[in-house]
């Protein structure tokens, strides 16, 4: 399995690409129109898009992919907060695409997507229907792609529409009970470990 990070140019989202045979790809949050060709230089096309959430910097490159075939997913909390005020792009002046959901996922819920194994994780805090995705390789590493729930050293905010600090805290301590270690791959700057930020994330020590 391979994970590609596409990093945006000016503002936006880490844009994750995961594909297992090197043609068909999951791809979390495409941030930005470009993601569409990036993947064509890859050789890759997108089978499946996962939103972590539908803020405006997250979700700028969705509408192209689902024109060009990919299936839109995200939690079923978050499909109703898609396309009002609350994804941000008119609060930011932000030219908004029009996408949908073409399917949710529930808290907990299992999917084998291009032969990947991805668990959802309902994370609400940062927007209510947040959601982080824990996926598994075949040898048994578990990767976890925590959009703005979760930084290095740090948190998503919880000052916009629909956020709540006391429901980020409680996101928070769902992915600190998790079993083990793994890979971290945030919504923006760089990744981590999921221990690291167990014992150093002002957020999370007290947890």
């Amino acid at each position: 399995m391979q994970i590609i990070r596409i990093s945006p140019r000016g503002f936006g989202a880490n844009t994750y690409v995961i594909t297992r045979d090197n043609k068909n790809a999951i791809v979390i949050d495409p941030a930005q129109k470009r993601v569409e060709g990036e993947l064509m230089k890859l050789g890759l096309t997108a089978q499946y898009v996962l939103l972590t959430h539908c803020h405006f910097d997250h979700v700028g490159g969705v509408a192209a992919l689902q024109q060009a075939g990919a299936k839109v997913l995200c939690s079923d909390r978050e499909k109703p907060l898609i396309g009002t005020s609350a994804d941000l792009f008119d609060a930011f002046g932000a030219p908004r695409e029009y996408f949908y959901a073409d399917e949710t996922l529930t808290d907990g819920e299992t999917r084998t997507l291009c032969g990947i194994t991805v668990q959802t994780l309902c994370t609400p805090g940062h927007t209510a229907g947040g959601a982080c995705y824990l996926i598994a390789d075949t040898d048994g590493q578990k990767y976890l792609f925590t959009g703005d729930t979760l930084f290095a050293g740090s948190i998503g905010r919880t000052d916009f529409p629909t956020g709540s600090i006391g429901a980020l805290r409680t996101s928070l301590k769902k992915l600190a009970d998790l079993d083990g270690d793994m890979a971290v791959y945030p919504g923006h700057e760089e990744g981590t470990t999921l221990e690291r930020e167990r014992k150093t994330n002002p957020f999370m020590v007290d947890l």
